[in-house]
């Protein structure tokens, strides 16, 4: 099972776990075989990674478990996402939002672990 970001799915892929938007409804079972459309459909709403079975060498990973994805980082990447609009106050607003979801999503991730 490896963790895998949205952007780095590819159709064939299977799911490991079952995928949840932000509001806890089902998006997609455990099992599931990752579509040109199941994709488009998670990025839409909003999901950032996923755990898909097997082991993908050219898929970038990351262990939430081991404590590599840290607030900072998670900071550093929505940094680089909002360069250009992060002056607008309701862009900063936005990321700083943001940053306490995905900082809550990882620690509940890495609990149930």
């Amino acid at each position: 099972m490896i963790h895998v970001s949205a952007g780095t799915l590819k159709t064939g892929m299977i799911l490991a776990k079952a995928v949840y938007n932000h509001q806890e409804s089902l998006l997609l079972e455990a099992g599931a075989k990752i579509t040109e459309k199941s994709i488009r459909m998670l990025k839409s709403w909003g999901v950032s990674s996923v755990w898909v079975k097997g082991d993908f060498p050219e898929v970038t990973s990351y262990s939430m478990s081991s404590g590599a994805v840290s607030v900072t980082e998670i900071e550093s990447k929505l940094a680089e996402k909002f360069a250009g609009v992060s002056e607008h106050p309701v862009m900063a607003e936005i990321m700083r939002a943001a940053c306490m979801v995905l900082s809550k999503s990882v620690a509940e991730r890495a609990e149930e672990q």
